[in-house]
């Protein structure tokens, strides 16, 4: 029987849908799932001159799983109940095993839909490598400069400021598990303290003005692109995940250019992704400007929108031998 393996966050909906399509498609198979909320009562991996690398966690043998996809989430180290502040103790073994985790998450599995390491994919390098391809990117300040960040905003009118790692963020405290997320925002001088000469180095962009964005997710190759009209709302105007829940952005099905495509395409090589969702404006001029790629970008809202069943692609590739025509055909 073919085993998958699956690590995400609990309410992640998205898993579900790509779980049901893959017990819809394959009847005879076993699905594993590691959840945000799982602790780990035991690791072990041994590795010997005679015998292949053998690997449990919880007392579960993972080296006949050749299906692997990690959508979100971390693994939770060991637990005692008899530790006075379990949250020091919590996050000092989870970081005790993440050299192990780290292992299992770079080529651990034959066919593997992203890792573990793409939370931490590089904005910076993205949007170098980008450049190095020809791909269009708003001017770029990273600074912890007030006379830097001055001149930047003097230069451009209109800048953006937004987190240069993911502007997630999730952790437990007590028992309470705390989340919030960081939008992109658009500042001027009058927003800049005249008498902070440094600050922590942050990310800045020169404001796009916008005809549409466009979400697309890309898996081996294959892109299934959404058009957002987000610029007529003050509420999207600026960064379309400030959703309006009264007054919804219009969002169409949309195909990028080929020559756009293959660009992108060799950029997702480059930085060894495999799956992930890019974030690109068109100007009014009609031309593409490069915002980022995230790996473990939200999909589900692009594949409800435009009819696309992206959970059924991933279902598909996960349960065959996922190579490039595996998700093509589908």
């Amino acid at each position: 029987m073919k085993e998958i393996f699956i690590q995400s966050e609990r309410n992640d909906l998205s898993t579900d849908d790509v779980i049901a399509w893959i017990y819809y498609l394959k009847k005879d198979i076993k699905i594993n799932t590691f959840l945000d909320d799982y602790l780990i009562d035991s690791l072990s991996i041994e590795m010997s001159n005679n015998k292949k690398v053998e690997v449990r966690i919880n007392n579960k043998k993972l080296n006949s799983i050749s299906n692997v996809w990690y959508r979100r989430g971390e693994w939770i180290g060991f637990d005692k109940n008899n530790v006075r502040n379990k949250e020091i103790h919590r996050k000092i073994n989870t970081e005790a095993i993440t050299p192990a985790l780290e292992f299992l998450n770079s080529g651990f599995s034959i066919n593997q839909i992203n890792k573990f390491d793409d939370n931490q994919a590089n904005k910076l390098k993205m949007l170098r490598t980008a450049l190095s391809l020809g791909i269009k990117i708003p001017d770029v300040l990273l600074t912890g400069s007030n006379l830097e960040l001055h001149q930047f905003i003097k230069k451009h009118k209109k800048v953006i400021t937004k987190p240069v790692e993911n502007p997630y963020t999730n952790f437990k405290f007590k028992n309470h598990s705390i989340k919030f997320s960081t939008s992109s925002k658009l500042i001027t001088e009058d927003d800049v303290e005249e008498n902070e000469s440094f600050f922590l180095p942050s990310f800045f962009q020169k404001y796009i003005e916008k005809k549409y964005e466009i979400r697309s997710f890309y898996i081996d190759g294959l892109f299934k692109s959404m058009a957002i009209f987000s610029q007529q709302n003050e509420k999207t105007k600026i960064d379309f995940r400030n959703y309006d829940r009264i007054r919804p952005n219009r969002c169409v099905p949309y195909l990028l250019p080929k020559a756009l495509e293959r660009k992108l395409h060799k950029l997702m090589i480059q930085m060894e992704l495999n799956c992930g969702s890019f974030d690109i404006i068109v100007t009014p001029q009609n031309q593409y400007y490069f915002l980022e790629v995230n790996p473990i970008g939200q999909f589900q809202w692009v594949s409800l929108n435009c009819n696309y069943y992206i959970e059924k692609l991933i279902a598909k590739r996960l349960t065959k031998n996922g190579n490039q025509s595996d998700t093509k055909s589908c």
